[in-house]
C-alpha cells in the first residue's frame, strides 16, 4: 500500500508540473492489469496445460540450433587467426599503393593488430610446465 501511495504522489507531482495531463492519467489498477490482458477468451486450464505440454514435447523432439534465429543462419564471428590473415592480406595489398590513404590504412591496421593481440593476451590463462605432463 505504501508503494501505491508513493506512485500516486509521483503521478500527482507530474500532473502538477504539467508533464502529465489529467486526461492521460490512468488508474493504477488499470495500468498494472490492462483490461485487454485480463480478458479470458474461453480457454480452459486444460487447454492451456495441453498447449504447454505440446510445446515442451516439440522442444524435446528436435535439437535446438543456436545458429539459426528467425530462419536466418547466424555465422560465428571470425577467429583471431582469420582476422590476422585478413589484416596481413590487406597490408600486402596496401604495400604496393603509394598514396596517403594507403599509409593511413596501414596505421589503422597496425593499431588494430596491436589491439587484437592485447585482447588475445588478456584471454590467455597462465600455465605451468607441469601442466603438459601426465602424472603416473
Amino acid at each position: 500500500m505504501a508503494v501505491e501511495n508513493e506512485l500516486i504522489c509521483a503521478l500527482d507531482d507530474l500532473e502538477a508540473t504539467g508533464i502529465l495531463q489529467s486526461a492521460n492519467r490512468m488508474d493504477i489498477k488499470a495500468l498494472l492489469n490492462p483490461p485487454e490482458e485480463s480478458q479470458i477468451d474461453g480457454t480452459t486450464d486444460e487447454e492451456i496445460c495441453q498447449a504447454v505440454l505440446a510445446a515442451c514435447d516439440s522442444l524435446e523432439e528436435g535439437p535446438m540450433d543456436d545458429d539459426v534465429e528467425g530462419g536466418v543462419v547466424i555465422e560465428p564471428p571470425p577467429t583471431y587467426c582469420d582476422m590476422f590473415q585478413a589484416v596481413s592480406i590487406i597490408n600486402r595489398y596496401v604495400d604496393h599503393i603509394d598514396a596517403p590513404v594507403a599509409r593511413k590504412l596501414e596505421a589503422v591496421m597496425a593499431s588494430f593488430g596491436c589491439q587484437m593481440r592485447l585482447e588475445r593476451s588478456q584471454t590467455l590463462t597462465p600455465t605451468h610446465i607441469t601442466d603438459y605432463f601426465h602424472h603416473i
